[in-house]
C-alpha cells in the first residue's frame, strides 16, 4: 500500500504500529486493543466509541488501524481482517 495521511506516511504509520495494545496479554477479541467493528454505508462510516479499558494517557502516540475485511473474532491476533488500508495516529490535542 502506498501513499500518505494526515501522520504522514501510510507504511511507516503502519510498520510503527507494532502490535495490538495488549498490555494485559488476553486474547483476541478480548484485548485492550480491540474496539467494535467499524461499518461502512458507500463508502462512509463513523464511529463513536465508549469504553472503560484504558485512559486517554495510555494511548496516547498509538495508531488506530483500520482493515478492508471484518473481523471473524477468532483468529489471532486480529480476526483475520485482512490488509491494513489505513491508519491514524493518536495525539494530544489543545
Amino acid at each position: 500500500m502506498s501513499g500518505t495521511s494526515c501522520t504522514g506516511n501510510i507504511e511507516d504509520e503502519f510498520a510503527n504500529a507494532k502490535t495490538h495494545f495488549n498490555p494485559t496479554k488476553c486474547p483476541h477479541p478480548f484485548h485492550v486493543g480491540d474496539l467494535p467493528p467499524l461499518i461502512e454505508n458507500n463508502g462512509y462510516a463513523y464511529m463513536s466509541v465508549l469504553i472503560n479499558k484504558f485512559k486517554i494517557k495510555d494511548i496516547i502516540g498509538r495508531v488506530v488501524i483500520i482493515h478492508d475485511m471484518p473481523d471473524d473474532f477468532t483468529t489471532q491476533p486480529s480476526g483475520n481482517s485482512g490488509t491494513k488500508i489505513a491508519c491514524g495516529k493518536i495525539e494530544k490535542g489543545f
